[in-house]
């Protein structure tokens, strides 16, 4: 009976060992992805910006791409938050399944952050299937989660909040969890400070942008916008160079890289952009100074994008998206608004951008009835629409050859975007959920080291005493 028993026990090991291994290889890809994917996430593309610049010939790296794949709307949601998007366009998900429902949790009080989120984001399937994953600056990373890569989290302290009114995060040199593996912040360190010093904003960003303001004397408030766009610019230049470095030194199968400025200084300075559209008088002289501070922030971006690109081999997929929008700020519903601090939103949803490229990626101009390439866009009334932010999650894992989870119910792999080969040669397959065993939420997590540190680096800028 001893032995019978014993047997029956090996037995049922045997079968579990086998089934387990079975679940885990089902969970592999057959192999590796054809190309690795590229994803640059900027906040806030508005297409009526950069097709106007498109057609000046503006901006050179993303018309290359353009050239070469696809360029369109991608729709989303209202109301347009950028933590909630961001997290939907990383899960597929919408804010009551993923949980990430606003910029403060109201639990905690504080900003959400990456524990407070119920389901897994594109580097954790990824990771779960055996891809290497880079993920740099994107929003609720912080505390980085443990992938095959390297993550450099991004996280908003309540000083920040209190001194930019901004909520846009950034990374923080002696902050717990700011980088996976954590001797990665050790390792960007030097890059990110000599890239965010003083000098050097003031040299890549301040003049490029604004131009040379020393010396000049504005209003209170409109010295109040440019110092409250320092912190995003601040942060934008510190993950590119963080992303440069371990793009340059680790290129993964999936690699994401997002970046906040052209949002935040949208927001402020759009009232200068088009002076025309709102009621309260604007100073010729702030006029002058700030009308072409949006397209030049977008030239900056540009030229990011362009060595991002650079870093990485010609078959790889490409993405560049934006979560929303952004159009004049009417505040009080009438023709040219009541005069705030800001002078533009999103929350009603304005459609983002798509633009596509590398392998699998169509290259016939879709939605565009002429040629080819970028002069064909040029040339059309409208830019196609490519689809919403819920279905960059199942059109990416469809990429690195992984399973579409079906409680992804409200997005979809977008096919319009896809050669006709690459439709051809692989089918769609899916699971029901990859969010099984996932780790439970807990309410956000807070850091006095944070806030901290920011009060130290706004008094370095001469924004604190």
């Amino acid at each position: 009976m001893g032995r019978r028993r014993a047997r029956l026990i090996w037995f049922a090991m045997i079968v579990a060992a086998v089934l387990a291994a079975a679940f885990f290889w089902s969970m592999q890809p057959t192999s590796r992805p054809e190309a690795p994917i590229l994803m640059i996430c900027v906040d806030g593309l508005e297409m009526s910006v950069l097709r106007p610049m498109l057609e000046r010939g503006e901006l050179s790296n993303l018309a290359a791409l353009i050239d070469r794949g696809v360029f369109g709307y991608l729709t989303t949601f209202a109301p347009a938050k950028s933590p909630v998007v961001w997290t939907t366009v990383a899960t597929g998900k919408e804010a009551r399944k993923h949980g990430i429902t606003d910029f403060i949790d109201e639990t905690s009080k504080g900003p959400f952050t990456s524990n407070a989120r119920r389901v897994k984001a594109l580097w954790n399937i990824a990771d779960d299937s055996g891809l290497t994953c880079n993920v740099i600056g994107y929003w609720n990373t912080w505390p980085a989660e443990e992938i095959d890569g390297r993550v450099v989290s991004q996280f908003s302290s309540s000083t920040q909040r209190q001194y930019q009114n901004m909520v846009k995060g950034s990374l923080f040199r002696d902050l717990d969890g700011a980088t996976w593996p954590p001797e990665c912040i050790d390792e960007i360190w030097p890059l990110v400070a000599a890239s965010t010093s003083a000098e050097r904003l003031l040299e890549n960003v301040s003049i490029p942008v604004f131009g040379d303001l020393r010396g000049c004397t504005f209003s209170a408030e409109v010295e109040d916008l440019v110092k409250s766009s320092f912190w995003s610019f601040e942060a934008d230049a510190g993950y590119h160079a963080a992303a440069c470095w371990i793009f340059e030194q680790n290129q993964a199968d999936l690699n994401i890289v997002y970046y906040g400025g052209p949002d935040v200084i949208a927001h402020r300075f759009w009232r200068y952009r088009q002076p025309e559209f709102y009621s309260y008088e604007i100073p010729e002289k702030e006029i002058a100074t700030f009308r072409r501070s949006i397209e030049e922030y977008y030239s900056l971006m540009d030229r990011m994008i362009g060595d991002l690109v650079e870093l990485f081999p010609e078959k790889t997929r490409i993405l560049v998206l934006s979560d929303h929008g952004m159009h004049p700020d009417f505040a009080d519903g009438t023709a040219g608004g009541t005069k705030t601090n800001l002078s533009a939103h999103h929350l009603d949803g304005p459609a983002g951008v798509l633009v596509a490229a590398g392998f699998g990626i169509r290259t016939d101009g879709i939605g565009i009835r002429t040629d080819k390439g970028l002069d064909a866009f040029l040339d059309s009334p409208e830019p196609a629409e490519l689809g919403s932010v819920f279905d960059i999650t199942p059109t990416v894992l469809y990429l690195l050859d992984i399973p579409v989870g079906r409680d992804m119910n409200l997005g979809k792999v977008q096919k319009n975007i896809l050669s006709p080969a690459q439709i051809q040669n692989r089918a769609i397959e899916f699971v029901d959920s990859h969010d099984e065993g996932f780790r439970p939420p807990t309410p956000s997590l807070s850091s006095e080291d944070a806030d901290r540190e920011f009060r130290d680096r706004m008094r370095k800028l001469g924004y604190l005493r």
